[in-house]
């Protein structure tokens, strides 16, 4: 640019252009128009990358959102030389003084205001109609975005209020007849504009005509709205002037735009309304806060509230972006002056000092009904600076943090999605044909994202520009990486370009995260690393090896930003997407030392607590490395945490552990022995193999034979009970070696009870009882008095089978006792379920029935769905044998059913196998055929025979 060369000369009031002398230069695209709004509208100011991108896209970005801006700049510079700087990670375009129509609009306006306090109407009205002359149609006329749209309406009301200004100085000077041509065609154009109306009628008056009646189709006077000064009476001749005041500008409607199809949040859409849209008779101004992680829609939300109160509030609705996730959040004072502006307030008139602003701001909305939208608060101290005393005003406040110290009429935290709404925000993109044709993958879809609306929509949008991809194709993004610790999949799934800015997730949760101190940001990246969908404080504590009270207060802090949620007290998870963002940083931050030292701390904490679990579910049972620490009770809510069926349990951890530190291998085999109560328990002997299988192989290739024992004990006991018997033979023979070698007796005992469990299975009693036997003989060695117990207890079986009814029954006996004693619920359970077997046996059917229901009750009552399922299935025997077959037939279906909801396949073909004989000795052939297929069929899962007698326990 040399010295001769004109200063160019920039429009924004019309469409975007820009002159250098006589000649206008090229600007490329609607939207790199915008963007070169933007910069100018800022006035040499410097515009942050993310304001730019949010401004052209808002949430529907581009994965090459950054790469576009900096091509837009690239071009823009090409026009306009190098007067376009870059700063950091923002630009700013430098434009010379009196370079804008805004900047020269705004110095004329300024000057025509200081004229009319000077009592110099005529300079003052030239003075405005040379302002307006410079507006050549639609401010920002054809730019895309949603910055475009907001200041599109900001400069048309600033317009028509300077417009009005024009107008009533005209009065003023006299110039009513021109006036009624101009003021009947806007009338035309703002039919509901109060003042206008009131203005019109004013010059008909004045110039002699007749002024309109309410039925009149060109001009009617308004009924004043609620809080709206009436008109100024007409001056009689020679009275004073007519003076401009606030009435003139027109009301502020700042809201933004609302999304015209919300989906799943009509309970907190309908308790919004009520809280705001009932009129407050008394009291202070109405305060409904929502609050939540970033992306889950909050501000979506509440603009969709605001949008829909809009009638019930009058006299204008006043929008704030607080910035509360950002390093420079909007100061109070600021933003109170820009609501005085808006409310009508000339700049001179505004107050330099904080307070005084808040103070003239309450006395403007006084008795006026006025909504207030403030997004994205970052406390309670930015919020309550903002507030109008008046009951008659009504305020929506949004904020990451949960806004505790603000006293509000209502609170709603809004959480992620369902499953179906996920799925329904998916549709609306994406259309329901490409759900409907791969409808697994939606849902899996629609899992990865977490139930984040903004996720969600951001995946839609990648896929919609992508038709020839398959939604499986973007899961697999979402699972396609395999670092340190496999499948934790990277943050990358929607990747910005090279040296580009962050995608749309990204820049949702890294203002938070920016937020936190090293200490709080170093937790919240560790916690990503156990594949676990919660913890707690002593959890968090190991990870991040904090004392327990330091930790807790890191959660909560997390938690106040909405990075963590906390479904229950002293619980606490990730989002989904939040912990793809945690381990991704995890891995770019944290050394893969400091990774395996945090989680193998968190593995030796998760076996701390299964002692504890260990302890209590076998009293008496005695085995080194499960001893919990003196005075070191288990937690009530400790079995759901080591083994909860929705999430990754204790041995998946064990198992992702080993990946990276396979000399832990004693502990987390020792971990898998203290779960294995659990596991009997619950059944989820299916969703151990996995992680049993890794833990035993790792022990094999460390040659650590005590690990190999305990775990091939466990692994070798899932497989019996899900039926693989000749697998479970295998393991359980090499884990019965090892454990001999290493003189691991307390292990070994359970060893040869679950090797009688398979022989029970084969119908192989004497094999069996032989086993039993030994595995007392080794208890009472060991001295476990609950290994006795339980070897003798599973022998009642066996012994019933061999026809020594009366050694099965003292056995009950006996153990019943012994169990109680000991405290040890579980072998109360399993002693009344012997009992009801010996009384069936015994022909003493009513005693067999009300045993089995007792045992059901304590073993529900135990957490142990296994044992209710056991007892419907031997209950169903019992009826059958005592030829009830109505009652046979209805217990039977309800064992169907509650094997089948554990995925117990021998039990449930013996409870199906039950309910045919019922049906074939009650006539009904037809549906006893059905259930006796079904029963083969649930057979084939199993290597048990095609007709079976038994299960463990059962006769």
């Amino acid at each position: 640019m040399t010295s001769a060369e004109p200063e160019p000369f920039f429009s924004v009031l019309g469409a975007v252009q820009v002159r250098r002398g006589q000649e206008q230069l090229p600007l490329g695209s609607p939207q790199q128009r915008a963007l070169l709004a933007m910069l100018l509208l800022r006035r040499n100011d410097v515009v942050d990358l993310d304001e730019i991108v949010d401004g052209l896209w808002g949430e529907e970005l581009p994965r090459t959102a950054a790469g576009t801006v900096r091509s837009h700049v690239y071009r823009l510079r090409c026009a306009l030389g190098p007067r376009i700087e870059t700063h950091g990670q923002g630009y700013l375009l430098h434009i010379a003084p009196g370079g804008l129509d805004l900047e020269v609009f705004d110095e004329l306006v300024d000057t025509a205001r200081a004229c009319a306090a000077a009592e110099e109407t005529g300079k003052a009205a030239g003075l405005l109609a040379r302002a307006l002359d410079l507006w050549r149609g639609a401010p920002l006329a054809g730019l895309p975005g949603p910055h475009a749209g907001i200041h599109r309406e900001r400069l048309s009301e600033l317009r028509l209020s300077v417009l009005l200004e024009r107008i009533e100085l005209d009065l003023r000077l006299g110039r009513h007849s021109r006036l009624v041509p101009e003021l009947t065609r806007l009338c035309a154009e703002h039919p509901l504009h109060g003042r206008l109306r009131e203005l019109a009628g004013l010059a008909l008056a004045r110039s002699g005509r007749n002024v309109p009646t309410a039925g009149d189709e060109k001009i009617a006077r308004p009924h004043h709205a609620p809080g709206t000064p009436p008109a100024a009476e007409e001056p009689s001749p020679g009275g004073p002037p007519v003076r401009p005041d606030h009435a003139a500008l027109p009301l502020p409607a700042q809201l933004p735009f609302s999304p015209d199809n919300l989906i799943g949040r009509t309970e907190a859409v309908r308790d919004l309304l009520d809280a705001l849209a009932t009129p407050r008779a008394a009291g202070s101004t109405a305060v409904a806060a929502v609050t939540g992680t970033g992306g889950v829609g909050k501000s979506a939300l509440t603009v969709h509230v605001a949008q829909r109160l809009r009638d019930r509030f009058p006299d204008g609705q006043l929008y704030a972006n607080l910035r509360g996730t950002s390093a420079d959040p909007a100061d109070p004072g600021t933003v109170l002056a820009g609501f005085l502006q808006a409310l009508g307030a000339p700049a001179p008139a505004i107050p330099d000092g904080a307070q005084e602003r808040a103070a003239l701001f309450r006395t403007t909305v006084t008795d006026r009904r006025i909504l207030l939208l403030l997004d994205d608060a970052r406390d309670a101290a930015q919020v309550e600076a903002l507030l109008p005393g008046s009951p008659t005003c009504a305020v929506l406040v949004t904020g990451r943090d949960t806004l505790d110290g603000l006293q509000t009429v209502r609170r709603v935290r809004l959480e992620p999605l369902a499953a179906p709404e996920g799925l329904a925000v998916l549709r609306t993109v994406l259309g329901p044909e490409r759900i409907a044709a791969e409808p697994l993958q939606a849902a899996a879809l629609a899992e990865r994202c977490g139930g984040l609306p903004l996720a969600l929509r951001l995946a839609g949008a990648r896929l919609a520009a992508r038709p020839s991809w398959s939604l499986s194709d973007l899961v697999r993004l979402f699972d396609g990486c395999h670092p340190a610790f496999p499948a934790l999949p990277p943050f990358s799934v929607f990747p910005a370009p090279a040296g580009g800015s962050p995608d749309g997730i990204t820049a949702c949760v890294r203002p938070s995260y920016d937020l936190l101190d090293a200490d709080e940001a170093r937790l919240f990246r560790l916690l990503a690393l156990p594949r676990r969908g919660a913890t707690d404080v002593a959890g968090a504590a190991a990870l991040g090896g904090l004392p327990p009270a330091r930790a807790g207060q890191f959660l909560e802090r997390l938690t106040g930003l909405g990075l963590l949620e906390s479904p229950c007290p002293g619980v606490y998870r990730q989002y989904p997407l939040l912990r793809m963002f945690a381990a991704e940083h995890s891995r770019e931050h944290d050394r893969p030392e400091e990774q395996a030292a945090a989680i193998t701390r968190f593995l030796d904490h998760l076996l701390a607590e299964a002692r504890t679990v260990h302890a209590a579910e076998r009293p008496g049972h005695h085995v080194s490395g499960l001893l919990p620490p003196d005075g070191c009770p288990g937690r009530p809510d400790s079995r759901r945490r080591l083994l909860d069926p929705d999430h990754d349990g204790a041995l998946s951890v064990a198992a992702q552990v080993l990946e990276a530190v396979p000399s832990a291998v004693a502990v987390a085999a020792d971990l898998a022995l203290a779960v294995e109560p659990l596991l009997e328990g619950s059944y989820l002997w299916a969703e151990s193999l996995e992680p049993l299988r890794r833990i035993v192989g790792t022990a094999q290739e460390q040659g650590h034979l005590r690990a190999e024992g305990r775990a091939g004990y466990v692994l070798g006991s899932a497989l019996a009970q899900l039926g693989r018997l000749d697998e479970a033979d295998q393991i359980l023979d090499s884990a019965e070696h090892a454990v001999r070698a290493v003189r691991d007796d307390a292990v070994h005992t359970g060893i040869l009870n679950r090797r009688a469990h398979v022989c029970q299975y084969r119908a192989h009693w004497h094999q069996a009882d032989a086993l039993h036997r030994q595995a007392v003989a080794i208890g009472e060695a060991q001295g476990s008095d609950w290994a006795c117990r339980n070897a003798r207890a599973s022998s009642v079986s066996t012994l019933l089978r061999l026809s020594r009814r009366d050694e099965a029954t003292e056995i009950s006996r006996t153990t019943l006792a012994s169990a109680v004693d000991a405290g040890d619920q579980g072998g109360e359970a399993y002693a009344l379920y012997n009992l009801g077997l010996t009384a069936r046996h015994l022909g003493r059917i009513d005693e067999a029935v009300a045993r089995h229901r007792q045992s059901a009750e304590l073993g529900a009552r135990h957490g142990s769905p296994a044992m209710e399922a056991m007892n419907l299935v031997s209950e169903t025997a019992a009826q059958l044998a005592g030829r009830r077959l109505a009652e046979a037939v209805d217990c039977g279906e309800r064992a169907v059913a509650a094997t089948r909801r554990l995925g117990w396949h021998t039990a449930e073909a013996r409870a199906l196998h039950l309910v045919g004989a019922a049906l074939t000795a009650a006539g009904d052939r037809e549906r006893a055929t059905a259930r006796l297929a079904q029963a083969a069929e649930a057979l084939t899962l199993t290597d048990l025979p095609q007709h079976p007698q038994a299960v463990p326990g059962d006769c």
